[in-house]
C-alpha cells in the first residue's frame, strides 16, 4: 500500500499516472501526462482567451470571481471530500483552510482590484514639463503560468489564479500530480460560474494541465509571460535557471524553517495551543508551520508539560473520519524524511517526549506527532525543512539569544512572537530573514502580504498581498500636455 505516483504506461512522455488515497492507499483515479505540445495548446488557448477577457470592465471581471466564491461555497463539501482523499489532510481542514480560504481570496480580489489598479498621477516640480500631465497605469501581463503544491491544492493556487484573473490576464495552471482532481474541479467550476455570468466565449481564459515533472518544465519553457512557482528548494533552482535562459519574470515561494519564539510573560495556555496547532495542522505540511519553537527559559519545563499533554490528545486516522485531528504524511518518502530528520536528533542526544515514530498500524504513511528537545542548531532536525508533525523546543534566556536562534536559518519565510508584555518584543527589523513576520501566528490573509524580497532558500515575492494584482499586471506611463489659454 503505497501513496506515490505510479506510471501505468511505456510509452514515454504521453505516459499516464494514478494517484492514490496517503491514507488507505485507495487508486483514486488515472490521469494521462500532458505533452509539450498539450501545454502549447493550453497556452495558445488562454492567450486567445485573454483578449475578450482583458476588453470586460473590470467590474464584469470581478462579478465572475463573486460567483466563483458562492460557488466554492456552494460545493464545499464534495470539494473539501476531493482534497482530502487526495492529500489525506482532514475534512475540517480542508473545508476551512483550502475551500473557504480560496472563497476568501475570491472575494477579496473581487473587491479590492480596482482600487489595487486605478491609476495614479504621477507628480513631478520640473519647470520644463509644467505643461505635461503623467499617469501610470497597470495593464495584464498576458498569460501566467502557475505551479502549484500539494499541501493546500486549492488555497494556495486559488489566490494566485484569482489575482491573474482579475487583472486581465488568462492563466494555466500545473497542479501537482498528487493533488490533479482538485484542480481540475476548479477550473470546471469557473467555468460554471462564466456560463452563469452569460460569459460563454471560448476558449476560457483559465486553463489546466495535469502531468509530471515534464509537464511543469514545458510550461516553463512555453509562451507564457511570467511565472509563480511553490514548491522546493531544488526544484525552485531548476525553475530560475529556466527562467533565466528566456529572461521570463519568476516569482518563487519555497521552503520554511519557521520560529515561534514564546515570551516569558506569555499566555502559555494559548502559546503551548499554537504552538501544537502550528506545528500539527495539515500533519506539519505547511510552509509557515512551526518547524522550531524558542521558549524562554523560566517558562521552558511548564510549556512543555502543556504541549505533551495537548499531543496526547490528537486523534490520529484517516482524514475522512468524524474527529481526526491529525492525518498521514502525504506519501512515504515524505514519512522517512521526517523519521530520518528526528533518528538523527535523537541519536546526537535530543529528548522525544511522545512520538518519534511511523504508526503502521494505521497505514504506511502516518507518523506520530513528536515533541522533541535537547537540541541544537547542528541537527538537520532544526536546519533543514521537516514538513512533518513535529514539534522541537529550545530554550533561551534573553530576547537576543531569542533572535540569534531564529535568524539561524538558511530559510525565512514566516516567524511569530508570542507574549502580554507593553514593551514591544524583537521586531522584523531584528529578525532579516523573515518575509512574513506577526505577533501571533495566524491563518493566511489575502490582504496580508509576506515582504517581497528574497531571503535565502525561502523565497522571492510575495504573491498574497494587496500588491498581488499589481503583480500579474505591467505598468504603463502616459503623458498629455495641456496649453494655457
Amino acid at each position: 500500500m503505497d501513496s506515490g505516483i505510479h506510471i501505468v504506461g511505456k510509452s514515454g512522455y504521453r505516459d499516464g499516472f494514478s494517484t492514490f488515497n496517503p491514507a488507505t492507499g485507495e487508486t483514486l483515479a488515472n490521469y494521462q501526462v500532458a505533452s509539450v505540445d498539450d501545454v502549447a495548446d493550453a497556452v495558445a488557448r488562454a492567450r486567445l482567451a485573454q483578449l475578450w477577457w482583458s476588453r470586460l470592465p473590470l467590474l464584469r471581471r470581478a462579478a465572475v470571481l463573486r460567483r466563483v466564491a458562492k460557488l466554492l461555497c456552494d460545493a464545499r463539501e464534495p470539494l473539501a471530500r476531493t482534497i482530502t482523499s487526495e492529500s489525506g489532510k482532514p475534512l475540517q481542514e480542508a473545508l476551512l483552510n483550502d475551500v473557504m480560504v480560496a472563497a476568501d481570496a475570491a472575494v477579496f480580489c473581487a473587491g479590492n482590484a480596482a482600487s489595487v489598479l486605478r491609476p495614479q498621477h504621477i507628480p513631478h516640480s520640473n519647470p520644463a514639463l509644467r505643461f505635461k500631465r503623467s499617469q501610470l497605469s497597470f495593464e495584464p501581463l498576458g498569460v501566467i503560468g502557475i505551479i502549484s503544491p500539494w499541501n493546500y491544492p486549492l488555497s494556495i493556487p486559488a489566490a494566485d489564479v484569482f489575482a491573474a484573473l482579475v487583472t486581465g490576464n488568462g492563466v494555466v495552471l500545473k497542479p501537482s500530480e498528487l493533488t490533479p482532481q482538485t484542480a481540475l474541479d476548479f477550473e470546471a467550476l469557473f467555468n460554471r460560474a462564466l456560463d452563469e455570468e452569460a460569459l460563454t466565449a471560448l476558449p476560457r481564459p483559465f486553463q489546466v494541465v495535469i502531468g509530471l515533472g515534464l509537464t511543469g518544465q514545458a510550461l516553463v519553457s512555453s509562451d507564457i509571460d511570467k511565472l509563480i512557482f511553490t514548491g522546493s528548494v531544488a526544484t525552485g533552482r531548476r525553475v530560475a535557471v529556466a527562467a533565466a535562459n528566456r529572461l521570463l519574470p519568476v516569482v518563487l515561494e519555497l521552503g520554511g524553517k519557521d520560529a515561534m519564539v514564546v515570551l516569558d510573560d506569555a499566555d502559555l495556555d494559548t502559546a503551548s495551543s499554537a504552538a501544537v496547532w502550528g506545528s500539527m495542522m495539515n500533519a506539519g505540511q505547511t510552509c509557515i508551520s512551526v518547524e522550531r519553537c524558542y521558549v524562554h527559559r523560566s517558562i521552558y519545563s511548564r510549556f512543555l508539560t502543556l504541549c505533551r499533554d495537548k499531543i496526547s490528545k490528537l486523534n490520529i486516522g484517516d482524514g475522512s473520519l468524524p474527529g481526526t485531528d491529525l492525518g498521514p504524511l502525504i506519501s512515504l518518502a515524505q514519512l522517512q524524511i521526517v523519521k530520518k530528520q528526528v533518528e538523527e536528533a535523537r541519536i546526537l542526544g535530543a529528548t522525544v517526549h511522545i512520538g518519534g515514530e511511523p504508526l503502521p498500524n494505521l497505514g504506511p504513511n502516518f507518523y506520530a506527532p513528536t515533541l522533541i528537545t535537547d537540541l541544537d542548531h547542528s541537527m538537520s532536525l532544526m536546519r533543514e525543512e521537516t514538513f512533518g508533525p513535529v514539534l522541537p523546543v529550545m530554550p533561551f534566556s534573553t530576547d537576543d539569544e531569542a533572535v540569534l536562534f531564529a535568524n539561524d536559518s538558511e530559510f525565512g519565510l514566516s516567524a511569530s512572537v508570542w507574549g502580554r508584555t507593553a514593551t514591544p518584543p524583537p521586531s522584523p527589523v531584528a529578525l532579516p530573514q523573515v518575509l512574513s513576520w506577526s505577533m501571533t501566528s495566524s491563518p493566511p490573509l489575502p490582504s496580508a502580504p509576506h515582504r517581497t524580497a528574497a531571503s535565502r532558500r525561502a523565497a522571492s515575492g510575495a504573491p498574497m498581498a494587496v500588491s498581488a494584482c499589481r503583480r500579474w499586471s505591467a505598468p504603463s506611463t502616459s503623458m498629455s500636455i495641456s496649453f494655457p489659454g
